[in-house]
């Protein structure tokens, strides 16, 4: 998303540390969300449901001041002001929040010359960009603050982290190279850092949507609206789900593990946000008013599926789908003569079927999953799965190895894993009676038994579930799937109890062609 070196170089760039963090300070936010840019810029769908969004959730946590741009009011002048208002309101001590969902770009490196690829990373906003330098300064000239600034946007127009097995519609990503007349006639602000290659800021923390320079960040679909996904989780974040300890305040380690969790999870691997300086039990932002133990995550098993039909009807008897017109799809069919497409929310092949068979498995894969999304359990560190062969898109023939630990620290090792193919096959992979696996696995690293790339071919979801205890009634559940997911309901009651026990839940998208 923005700032190539906004992102890389700020590595070195932030450490942040602000030991003299007071409970009490206020937090101040400045939320901007631009979908509508003049002619010759291409627009967005989801960067104002985006700012609304985290503007709602501020407010939930007892956010008074808070200043929301959107569109035409989100110009170059607009937006300095918003900060400059902002910190003069402040007070020694106090949080600010600056959040930007909208178009990234580059430009020419402009003096300091501090940029390795000889490019500035830029906010385009309506009227005007921001430079990285130019943000640098800014953050710089607000040393006496705590700073927490979101940037879901791209930096360049780069690649993406695997390629698409065939893409289901037209991607919105959030970079632009495209300028207006106006914009060369507005004077840069004058800078007193050294850009943000030199300038070490130790009272900013930053959130980006990649991990990498070189990758993009599009939009996602979610609760049917288009959204940014690092946008849409880090507004959960602040209604108190990334709350893992539950002491009311959000330290950089919690939002680094939901967000990177949440986000890899729903863009099925596409983006992997990063948060910068590295992540530590230093709070950053206070959930005044929220209750100090939020109720755990809970599946349920009234999960409907959103899916778009083209080119047909859908089969009669379909249960628990919803059918949509626009691009707010959980799956999208799109049928050729006898054949038919099966697209996730990614835009990536799911599957292929023949035109009145096999939508319900595929329907209830996709429920197991929106319940198994439900039950990250913050307090418990991530599970690591890990695929030696990486994130492209595999053929047949392939063989393909996954590694899977625990999470750091913890004594979760009653493992229990399955896969999920393309077509809604149930595949149960560990603990086998006929293999004789223990209950619990004594070494970790686990390295499963070598996958190769056969039929079905798509989109698989390696699913590891760790527990301090075996889950046995779930287990039993998922041994007795005979193929195909035909009735997941009771499978979806047992996943609402995980939360019982100590479990945590990885989930690994990867994807296949002949």
């Amino acid at each position: 998303m923005i700032l190539a070196k906004f992102t890389t170089s700020i590595v070195t760039l932030l450490l942040l540390v602000s030991p003299n963090y007071a409970p009490q300070a206020a937090q101040h936010a400045l939320v901007v969300g631009i979908n509508q840019y003049p002619p010759g810029t291409d627009s967005l769908k989801g960067a104002v449901n985006d700012a609304r969004s985290i503007e709602q959730a501020l407010r939930k946590i007892q956010v008074q001041q808070i200043q929301v741009l959107l569109d035409s009011k989100a110009t170059r002048a607009s937006v300095i002001n918003a900060w400059e208002q902002m910190v003069k309101q402040a007070q020694p001590g106090d949080t600010l929040i600056f959040t930007y969902a909208g178009h990234g770009s580059q430009q020419e490196d402009a003096p300091p010359l501090d940029e390795e690829d000889g490019k500035d990373e830029t906010l385009v906003l309506y009227q005007g960009i921001l430079t990285d330098d130019e943000l640098t300064d800014l953050f710089a000239k607000a040393g006496s603050y705590q700073i927490v600034f979101v940037a879901d946007s791209c930096h360049s127009g780069g690649m993406v982290i695997r390629e698409k097995s065939f893409s289901a519609s037209p991607e919105i990503c959030r970079f632009t190279t495209e300028r207006t007349s106006a914009e060369a006639q507005i004077p840069s602000l004058p800078l007193t850092t050294q850009g943000d290659e030199k300038e070490v800021l130790q009272h900013v923390t930053l959130i980006s949507a990649q991990q990498s320079d070189n990758q993009k960040v599009c939009e996602i679909t979610a609760d049917h609206q288009a959204h940014g996904a690092l946008s849409y989780f880090f507004a959960q974040a602040l209604e108190g789900t990334a709350d893992g300890n539950e002491n009311s305040q959000l330290e950089r380690s919690e939002l680094e593990r939901f967000l990177r969790h949440q986000v890899t999870s729903q863009t099925n691997r596409l983006q992997d946000p990063r948060l910068l300086p590295r992540p530590d039990d230093q709070p950053v932002i206070m959930l005044q008013g929220r209750p100090s133990k939020p109720a755990p995550p809970m599946a349920s098993d009234e999960f409907s599926v959103a899916i778009r039909v083209e080119g047909g009807n859908p089969p009669t008897g379909l249960t628990n789908v919803r059918l949509v017109q626009d691009q707010s799809f959980d799956l999208r069919f799109v049928m050729t003569g006898t054949k038919v497409a099966v697209f996730n929310r990614t835009g990536d092949m799911a599957t292929q079927l023949s035109s009145g068979e096999g939508w319900q498995p595929i329907i209830n894969k996709e429920r197991l999953l929106m319940a198994l999304e439900t039950q990250l359990d913050m307090r418990l560190r991530p599970v690591g799965m890990t695929l030696r062969e990486g994130d492209r898109v595999h053929r047949r023939g392939d063989v393909l190895h996954f590694t899977i630990s625990p999470p750091q620290d913890s004594q979760l090792k009653a493992l229990t894993l399955f896969n999920l193919t393309g077509n809604g096959q149930l595949q149960f992979l560990y603990p086998l009676e006929k293999k004789q696996h223990p209950l619990t696995v004594a070494d970790f690293p686990y390295e499963l038994k070598p996958i190769r790339v056969v039929y079905p071919f798509g989109g698989d979801n390696l699913v590891a579930i760790l527990c301090d205890h075996p889950p046995k009634e779930l287990q039993k559940l998922l041994v007795g799937v005979n193929r195909f997911l035909s009735e997941p309901s009771k499978l979806l009651e047992k996943v609402k109890k995980l939360h019982q026990q100590r479990c945590q839940v990885k989930q690994y998208a990867f994807f296949t062609k002949e």
